[in-house]
């Protein structure tokens, strides 16, 4: 059964900075507050909490939801979350000093540092790890297939020695845990410190972030949200992986809304390193092919409605981001949106975006029609759909493969967000604007074929067919579909 909080609406706790900037409409706060409400109907959120700074000033604050549902424990200002893989953004910033004070070179072989590792691995420098575009084997992969970690880093890499490379060298971004277990790997050799001081040293204890830090799976800390993942609507605890300490620098770490803002603020203040150097590593790394990689120095990078988009997403389940004019530093926006897990699946672009959306509009026009597809498609209003139709063709100058990119990527975010019933109408709309549209007929089919619509998913793929008719993946699905 789909996964609805009945009892939260009887159990709301929405609260907010009492600190926040006097331009602040108090009917914009009013509507942050219920966007997080929202967010839980929509997408099942368990908890979450939520921090947004302008110009590095407190905006915004604000959580909702639970932090243990099975004890009816409301989240509130003191709940730890854990925070996952934004433990590679401490990484990315030991390395940014370490480059600064020239212990490290970004074009430098990791065998510099590390000399057993593999011969046919010299071409393989910092900058690929931080840019994942090494392709060197993922040893995660092994670790969960074989339900065991190797006792040290040393061994992990001794292990992938026979196995072959994950994609050639500088090709494509494809994220690997193994490429941010060799950097800490490579921090540890020049420091002689182990990757757990560094980071008490060099970001916790000065930044004074009392509320972060690297801990088992196993480990009972006080204020601890339970972690929750998401089935088809319903809600299950999640079973955490019990990551071992040499992984800290890809994993487990855990802290707050505040002390990950906090820390980010430093980053961009000059705190860690200057802003010159901050500026010139905090570029994306560019693929063999001549287009610019998704990473810049190991930060997530993007670019859209004129802001330069920053940080790292943890578990899927938080996101932390710094947003800010290529051309005027000075315009910038920091988020953290942390949860504890959902009923689905959601991408927590959308639940960042749906709250940019509201704090300025007029600046974040794409997350702003983001948010209007969602609502429309929920709310069943054609006109508003056409509405944000027209707008974003206005935006792409009537690019149609922007404008069907744009509209396909929100329908996955309601398929995944919401589930694939949710979504449905989204894809119906993406065809009747693109009735041709190969990749929009099959999502649609798909998606058909996932909601357990045998009939409509035939009937669907066979347009394809008649559009494209050697789609051999359509003539398998329909043949799958009638053995049924």
């Amino acid at each position: 059964m789909r996964f609805i909080y009945s009892f939260l609406i009887l159990v709301l706790l929405v609260t907010s900075s009492v600190n926040v900037f006097a331009e602040m409409l108090p009917s914009v706060k009013k509507a942050l507050d219920l966007q997080l409400v929202k967010n839980s109907e929509r997408y099942g959120v368990v908890g979450q909490s939520v921090v947004i700074l302008k110009n590095h000033q407190p905006l915004y604050k604000g959580h909702h939801g639970f932090a243990n549902v099975e004890l009816d424990v409301a989240i509130n200002n003191k709940h730890l979350f854990p925070s996952y893989s934004v433990t590679k953004l401490f990484t990315s910033v030991l390395l940014m000093q370490q480059i600064e004070n020239g212990n490290l070179v970004l074009t430098d072989s990791v065998r510099k540092y590390l000399p057993y590792l593999p011969v046919r691995w010299q071409a393989v420098t910092l900058e690929h790890l931080l840019s994942h575009t090494s392709g060197v084997p993922r040893y995660f992969d092994t670790a969960m297939k074989n339900n065991h970690f190797l006792a040290d880093k040393k061994s992990v890499f001794l292990s992938l020695v026979d196995q072959p490379e994950h994609f050639k060298i500088g090709t494509r971004n494809s994220y690997n845990n193994t490429n941010f277990l060799m950097l800490s790997a490579i921090l540890e050799t020049v420091t002689n410190k182990t990757y757990q001081q560094l980071v008490q040293d060099v970001i916790v204890n000065p930044l004074a972030l009392k509320n972060t830090g690297h801990a088992s799976a196993k480990a009972i800390i006080k204020n601890m949200v339970t972690s929750y993942q998401g089935n088809n609507g319903s809600i299950k605890r999640n079973i955490d992986i019990d990551w071992p300490q040499y992984t800290f620098a890809h994993s487990a770490l855990y802290s707050t809304p505040e002390d990950l803002t906090t820390f980010l603020t430093a980053l961009v203040t000059g705190k860690f390193v200057s802003e010159k150097t901050l500026q010139q590593l905090w570029q994306p790394m560019q693929l063999t092919n001549g287009k610019d990689g998704r990473y810049a120095f190991g930060f997530e990078y993007s670019l859209e409605d004129g802001y330069t988009h920053v940080g790292h997403d943890g578990g899927n389940r938080v996101k932390l981001r710094h947003y800010f004019k290529p051309d005027n530093s000075a315009d910038n926006y920091t988020i953290a949106y942390v949860t504890n897990g959902n009923a689905f699946s959601v991408w927590t672009d959308v639940l960042a975006e749906s709250v940019m959306s509201i704090v300025a509009p007029e600046k974040f026009k794409l997350a702003a029609l983001k948010e209007q597809f969602v609502s429309a498609v929920i709310e069943n209003n054609l006109g508003s759909l056409n509405d944000v139709f027209d707008s974003v063709s206005t935006i792409f100058k009537d690019n149609a493969p922007s404008i069907e990119r744009f509209i396909l990527y929100r329908a996955y975010a309601l398929k995944y967000g919401s589930g694939a019933k949710s979504s449905i109408p989204a894809f119906e709309f993406l065809t009747s604007k693109y009735p041709n549209s190969v990749s929009a007929r099959e999502s649609l089919a798909d998606t058909w074929a996932d909601i357990g619509n045998k009939s409509k998913a035939i009937e669907s793929y066979r347009l394809v067919l008649k559009m494209s008719p050697t789609s051999k993946r359509s003539q398998e699905q329909i043949t799958l579909l009638e053995g049924k």
